[in-house]
């Protein structure tokens, strides 16, 4: 049995314990045989080198059902998303949204625009299709509303304005090998299509057919090399790689013929620049002319900084995003590292006006106190659970769920939860047990980690709440 499964095994194994207790109480508690039932698992010889830490506890009765290690430090793999989501929910609020603006700098005459098209936002994460129609249609609106204004040329450049954040791109302690996956993508306050690529892969039907490689986004911002074999039989196993700050990405291993269409979605470098160029691509498809290159501008002309400081600017479009409610019910459901790297600099960046890490950090910091968790009793690295340098307690968890449910935020909190055998990353576990429809937890997955962390009512209608962490 998978870590994870042994994880979601454990739960059931509360949720069935009322339906066969017997107890004079109100409620039930734990009998011996329940609680020797968990020991044998947890003492199974293929644990050997595994280190538990678990709490169950009723919501009810605030008595212990059952606790290991539950005071230890663990690497919480994505359970680190629980503090994130908290902090950001009770400092921004459900109502809060992202802000894009689009302005115009320079002069017109004319159908030209004499100088350049600036892009800024605070760290919007939904130009995707989450939450939007298509990644483009932000840009797309952009492009129609320069149309109705008459203007057909932009003498400069497409800048990306990336200033609302510092220009940290990756989580402290991330790993090398992976920075080419969409779950290690680079954050920052411009993202688009969550600052990856979705590469469909057609294997050919029949033998002399192409195979057919279609991202969902067409950019000269990065080149596909095709290394993959067409095969008669066998396996279709195809890796895609791209070299770290490389925009070239390479597909490698073998594909069956008649075989299913599947996807990959690597990452891509500077997502700053990446928005300005897909940006300025939007604009001249639908007949726009830009006649400068695509700008991030990190890397501007003392000149043109100091044209832009002095230049007339109007601007032409401002977005607001889905509300903060919506957008963490997917980095939750996902386990969306972007979005949740997003949130402790967009905390910073609306309280402090740095959007700087350590800034949001505080915050966290200040939200867990609340919970009784104190600053020195927690390591937080980064906020997605990317980084092993993370580490808190199934305690520390509980408390944050508990605290949670007495915010009068806590409709949406429990909302943002995946629901086993629903949806998000428990849409296919718990499936055909009392726990599908009833569980809501945060998983969580990195190399020899699991985390389950959450919310679930016994056959007697006895809430608890849970967290399960494994290291080892």
């Amino acid at each position: 049995m998978r870590l994870r499964s042994l994880a979601s095994a454990l739960l059931l194994s509360s949720i069935l314990f009322c339906g066969v207790s017997v107890s004079l109480a109100e409620h039930p508690t734990p009998s011996p045989e329940f609680i020797s039932q968990i020991e044998t698992t947890f003492n199974d010889s293929r644990f050997d080198s595994a280190f538990w830490g678990v709490k169950i506890k009723s919501l009810e009765t605030g008595e212990v059902w059952y606790e290991r290690n539950a005071n230890k430090l663990f690497m919480p793999a994505s359970n680190q998303k629980i503090p994130t989501t908290a902090t950001a929910l009770e400092v921004l609020g459900p109502d809060y949204k992202f802000t894009t603006t689009y302005t115009l700098a320079g002069v017109r005459e004319g159908s030209v625009w004499k100088g350049d098209l600036v892009a800024w936002s605070n760290g919007d994460p939904t130009l995707y299709t989450r939450l939007m129609s298509s990644p483009t249609e932000l840009f797309e609106k952009v492009a129609a509303t320069l149309k109705e204004q008459g203007i057909t040329v932009i003498t400069g450049s497409v800048v990306g304005d990336d200033s609302a954040f510092s220009d940290q791109r990756l989580g402290y302690g991330w790993t090398l090998g992976g920075l080419d996956t969409w779950y290690s993508a680079e954050f920052g306050p411009l993202q688009l299509n969550e600052n990856y690529v979705d590469l469909q892969i057609i294997p050919p039907a029949k033998e002399g057919e192409e195979l057919l490689i279609t991202p969902n986004i067409k950019s000269k911002y990065f080149q596909l090399r095709n290394n993959i074999k067409v095969v008669k039989e066998g396996e279709t196993r195809v890796s895609v790689t791209r070299e770290y700050g490389s925009t070239e990405i390479v597909l490698s291993g073998t594909a069956v013929i008649g075989s299913p269409a599947f996807e990959r979605s690597p990452s891509v470098p500077n997502p700053t620049l990446w928005y300005a160029t897909v940006l300025q691509e939007t604009l001249e498809a639908s007949g726009i002319s830009v006649e400068g290159e695509p700008l991030d501008i990190t890397d501007a002309t003392p000149d043109w900084l100091q044209n832009w400081e002095s230049a007339e600017r109007e601007v032409i479009l401002e977005h607001k995003s889905a509300p903060l409610s919506e957008v963490l019910a997917v980095l939750m459901k996902r386990s969306q590292n972007l979005y949740a790297e997003t949130m402790p600099l967009v905390v910073g960046y609306e309280k402090t006006g740095k959007g700087e890490f350590s800034a949001g950090e505080k915050y966290v910091e200040e939200t867990l106190q609340k919970f009784g968790i104190q600053p020195s009793e927690f390591v937080y690295s980064d906020a997605s659970g990317l980084s092993r340098y993370n580490y808190i307690s199934p305690n520390h968890l509980i408390l944050i769920l508990e605290g949670m449910l007495k915010s009068p935020n806590a409709e949406v909190w429990k909302n943002t939860f995946p629901i086993a055998g629903v949806d998000g990353t428990l849409r296919s576990r718990m499936k055909g047990t009392p726990a599908e429809g009833n569980a809501r937890a945060k998983t969580g997955t990195i190399a020899n980690t699991r985390g389950l962390s959450g919310y679930v009512t016994t056959k007697d209608g006895e809430q608890l709440v849970f967290s399960f962490l494994v290291n080892g």
